[in-house]
């Protein structure tokens, strides 16, 4: 796994609009990275992401936001791998070196990453890796960036969707005996603003629906607003 010493390295982000994309991406550019866009995976109609089933012009509108453009993969959950290796040969060719991921604890995903990274010729950058998730949702919210829960599952208080992460959420994940970040899935987010932020959103209308066990948030209409 390679380390971040701020060496200039053109890369790209895997961006899924969640808290950990965006904070790792914040983390590469105070490393020195260049970050040359981000990476988005998305089912094979395009509407929504792959991981956290949001839409593609609110992903879009991150990126507007961020200031970096956004590059759009298409696939099935059976095509991911080769859809994304494929995107990442492109990007090579253009003379990117690495990419950052948000990672943190999940063995699997980095040994996933790490391969595919290194079938492509591309360095591979998890700079939130091995931290503690406590400390990490403590240094995001801390950092000033504003997210929402999109989608929880239980033992997650239903009340969380929509909510904006607070250190005061801490002592809830702490009761539940769950990981603050919610590495496994027991939450999403949606970051909304941030000190890397260009510009930032406004959520004007948004509904819950229930999928299975799982409550979304379905954010219906935003706003992008000068800071």
């Amino acid at each position: 796994m390679s380390t971040l010493r701020g060496n200039n390295l053109k890369v790209f982000v895997s961006f899924s609009g969640g808290k950990e994309s965006v904070f790792a991406l914040y983390q590469g550019l105070k490393e020195g990275l260049e970050i040359e866009a981000l990476l988005t995976m998305f089912n094979t109609t395009g509407l929504r992401t792959r991981g956290h089933a949001l839409k593609a012009d609110f992903l879009k509108a991150q990126a507007e936001a961020l200031g970096f453009p956004l590059i759009m993969g298409k696939s099935s959950w059976n095509s991911y791998e080769r859809v994304f290796k494929s995107i990442l040969k492109r990007l090579k060719r253009k003379g990117l070196e690495g990419g950052i991921f948000g990672d943190i604890y999940l063995e699997e995903h980095k040994e996933w990453v790490q391969r595919v990274c290194s079938e492509v010729g591309l360095l591979p950058f998890l700079p939130l890796w091995g931290k503690d998730p406590k400390n990490v949702f403590e240094d995001f919210v801390q950092s000033g960036f504003k997210a929402i829960i999109i989608s929880l599952q239980p033992p997650i208080p239903k009340y969380f969707i929509g909510k904006e992460l607070t250190l005061q959420m801490l002592e809830t994940f702490n009761q539940l005996q769950m990981d603050p970040c919610g590495e496994r899935g027991e939450y999403h987010t949606a970051v909304l603003d941030g000190p890397i932020f260009k510009k930032k959103l406004e959520i004007r209308k948004s509904k819950v629906v229930k999928v299975k066990e799982i409550l979304r948030l379905e954010i219906e209409e935003f706003v992008i607003r000068k800071k």
